[in-house]
């Protein structure tokens, strides 16, 4: 249902584990906040299919790893700039851009008012 689990991805760029933790998340997140677990269940994959799916068909073209596949095919380190549009392309694509990470919403769930503080 999430992580490595659910995502058939090459095991590059630590992605089984941080799709791990942003399913884990979102999972809670949408529990949380719906009844009816049927219906958390649903939201919670119209809120990760799509972006997962993007990650593990750019997992197959080597993810961020194609930056050590292009050094080794270029026969020493990359030409300037290209190793940094290499990895900001996977970054934008794992929505893992400084601007994409400050701001999006955050998935942490928020105790609700009648709960005793932790």
């Amino acid at each position: 249902m999430l992580g490595d689990a659910a995502h058939p991805m090459f095991p590059m760029g630590m992605n089984g584990g941080s799709q791990s933790i942003i399913d884990a998340r979102v999972l809670a997140w949408c529990l949380a906040r719906e009844r009816d677990p049927v219906a958390a269940l649903r939201r919670y994959d119209e809120l990760r299919r799509r972006m997962v799916n993007a990650v593990v068909l750019g997992n197959r073209d080597l993810g961020p790893e194609e930056i050590i596949a292009r050094a080794a095919e270029h026969g020493g380190p990359l030409p300037v700039g290209r190793a940094e549009e290499i990895s900001n392309r996977y970054k934008k694509l794992a929505q893992a851009t400084v601007a994409q990470v400050n701001t999006h919403a955050s998935w942490t769930v928020l105790p609700h008012a009648a709960d005793p503080a932790p």
